[in-house]
């Protein structure tokens, strides 16, 4: 049996590790994030992930991190094992996560600077670990497809 562990050793933390993926220039959007890959350093794939503070409340930053690393957590056995993973989430991502906390019509919200929730009545949906999945192994697996092409050329 697998065991699926996101262990200090899956983490990039250190500043040269992460130029070295930004300055690798393969990366991936969908209307949800941005994915930047590498080739491994280490041993083991690695995984980051990233909100900017202005574009959301900390408790909403912090459930879109929590879905990332969940979403890489259980989807290593689907992407390609011989990369190093940093998520950047758009801002349009965490406005309508924003609107998930509060979903009640018309109710003035701390989030919304005081002013009408009125995005959770158009029929936004709520984010889902799933959706967040689909969206990273399918950003992933174009990466790693982009990648074996310009090693074949």
């Amino acid at each position: 049996m697998t065991t699926y562990k996101f262990s200090k050793k899956s983490r990039i933390s250190s500043k040269n590790d992460f130029k070295a993926i930004m300055d690798y220039k393969l990366f991936f959007r969908n209307e949800l994030m941005t994915l930047y890959m590498a080739p491994k350093i280490r041993a083991e794939s690695r995984f980051a992930v990233s909100i900017s503070s202005k574009t959301a409340p900390a408790a909403v930053r912090n459930r879109l991190k929590r879905l990332a690393r969940e979403a890489f957590r259980l989807s290593r056995d689907e992407i390609a094992g011989d990369f190093d993973y940093f998520i950047i989430y758009s801002a349009r991502l965490s406005k309508r996560a924003d609107s998930d906390i509060n979903p009640v019509r018309g109710k003035k919200s701390k989030m919304s600077g005081g002013r009408n929730n009125q995005s959770a009545s158009n029929g936004i949906k709520k984010i889902t670990l799933s959706e967040v999945k689909r969206g990273f192994v399918t950003l992933a697996e174009q990466g790693r497809r982009r990648f074996e092409k310009e090693q074949n050329k």
